[in-house]
């Protein structure tokens, strides 16, 4: 590694599996100091003690302000500030508009859009401080382009889209880069339970409705010209370019990595 953290002082969320534990892996491989923030605490335990003393971990419901300062507030106190927030921590939302009930709605909206919004709301008036800071959201190619069968979650990531893009506006002065990621298909926990909950729609088109979770997700691949689904560490990889200086003139970007699906 190139030490492309040194310094840093971070916090992941969602880092107890998927991305967001191969982010906070690769942001301590690079330099970074880490807190490991997840729903399931001895998840985001686990992945702090596999990287070490450079990180430290906390149970944290994003949709709580509570935790959320808690856990910006602890992170600050253990590394002397803040440089970095990647707001990755999500849940599946499947559904189209006209089934959805309004207490999934709300669930979907809560974790996916306000939650990403609280994540990082403790942690500007640290960034102002430390003369700046990158806050990187979790949005998704859902928000960019229509994809079957989750209305609520492609509501929650263009609303992300559109966060992060004001959050640039209003914190440019502050020195503050807010930009947003979009995946395309990355077979992760969260992603394999979406397929599996909406049954026959894929993000192809509608097969079997007793198609495995497996033949959704190869289905899906059709729909990406590189030929291949993302791995957490394609998303990780650019969540690291985005926290770091090489990406100090970027900011308000909706960044798709989606291996060409939203153009095919």
């Amino acid at each position: 590694m190139t030490g492309r953290l040194t310094g840093k002082r971070t916090i992941v969320t969602g880092a107890g599996s998927g991305i967001g534990k191969a982010a906070a892996e690769l942001f301590a491989a690079e330099g970074a100091q880490v807190m490991c923030a997840d729903i399931n605490g001895d998840a985001a335990a686990a992945t702090a003690a596999e990287i070490g003393d450079q990180a430290i971990s906390l149970g944290v419901d994003v949709t709580q302000p509570g935790d959320c300062q808690a856990m910006t507030e602890q992170a600050a106190s253990a590394f002397g500030g803040l440089d970095a927030v990647y707001s990755n921590a999500g849940v599946d939302g499947p559904g189209r508009a006209g089934d959805l009930s309004l207490e999934e709605w709300n669930r979907v909206i809560g974790v996916n859009l306000t939650g990403k919004w609280l994540a990082v709301k403790f942690a500007i008036p640290h960034l102002i401080e430390a003369g700046g800071g990158s806050l990187v959201l979790q949005a998704s190619v859902g928000g960019v382009i229509g994809v079957p069968g989750i209305a609520a979650y492609a509501a929650a990531k263009a609303g992300v889209i559109g966060l992060a893009r004001q959050m640039a506006v209003d914190y440019g002065p502050d020195n503050i880069r807010v930009n947003a990621i979009c995946p395309g298909t990355v077979p992760t926990p969260l992603v394999r339970a979406t397929y599996e909950k909406r049954g026959g729609f894929s993000a192809t088109a509608a097969v079997s409705a007793d198609a495995t979770v497996d033949e959704m997700i190869e289905a899906a691949v059709v729909r990406h010209p590189i030929g291949r689904l993302g791995t957490t560490t394609d998303i990780a990889q650019l969540a690291l370019h985005l926290a770091s200086d090489e990406s100090s003139w970027t900011t308000g970007a909706a960044i798709v990595i989606d291996g060409g699906m939203s153009v095919a």
